[in-house]
């Protein structure tokens, strides 16, 4: 696969940062409005909404002053965590909910929701359960299958198991996800 194909997966694959870009320019925006408010209010000669500018930069240059400990450490805190949050959204890389299948002429992505389709119809085969018996989900590294069978008729979770991982590998989904099957203790009326 050529460095082109390389670069469309993983753009394909990974998410943006751009909400989290878009919240804190927001919460930007939002505060300049909110003192360019205050300072209109001030200069028509208004009341405040919540202080005058003046209140607030003198309140802030006082800082630490006269407030109590307990509140700069909590607000030190929500400014730290906040700060943590962005940090680590910055640097880790987000994942989008899909899969890549191997192909040799390009690029090949799913949808995780597409996959788990494609996966619990397979389940229902091999368990011999009817639709609304087996609900599968896909995450990035495991398949989730749980499955309902009909009362009476016991389930081979060996065999839907073994049924999945081979559609993984005849889909060529990588990187292969482990399965895990979880068979309810109570069956249902089949359907």
């Amino acid at each position: 696969m050529g460095q082109e194909h390389t670069d469309i997966r993983e753009r394909e694959l990974t998410s943006g940062r751009s909400p989290a870009a878009v919240t804190v320019a927001l919460l930007i925006l939002l505060t300049c409005i909110y003192v360019l408010l205050e300072t209109a209010l001030k200069a028509l000669g208004q009341e405040p909404l919540l202080a005058a500018p003046d209140t607030w930069w003198s309140r802030a240059s006082a800082l630490p002053g006269g407030s109590e400990i307990a509140g700069q450490v909590a607000v030190g805190l929500c400014v730290m965590v906040f700060g943590l949050v962005l940090l680590a959204h910055g640097l880790r890389r987000g994942r989008r909910a899909r899969h890549a299948l191997a192909c040799e002429d390009g690029v090949l992505i799913v949808d995780d929701q597409v996959l788990a389709a494609g996966l619990a119809r397979r389940a229902r085969a091999e368990a011999g359960v009817g639709r609304g018996q087996a609900l599968v989900t896909v995450h990035r590294d495991r398949v989730e299958v749980q499955l309902s069978p009909t009362s009476g008729i016991p389930v081979d979770s060996a065999r839907v198991v073994a049924g999945l991982e081979d559609e993984l590998r005849t889909n060529l989904v990588t990187p292969l996800p482990k399965v895990f099957v979880r068979v309810a203790e109570r069956g249902v009326i089949g359907q």
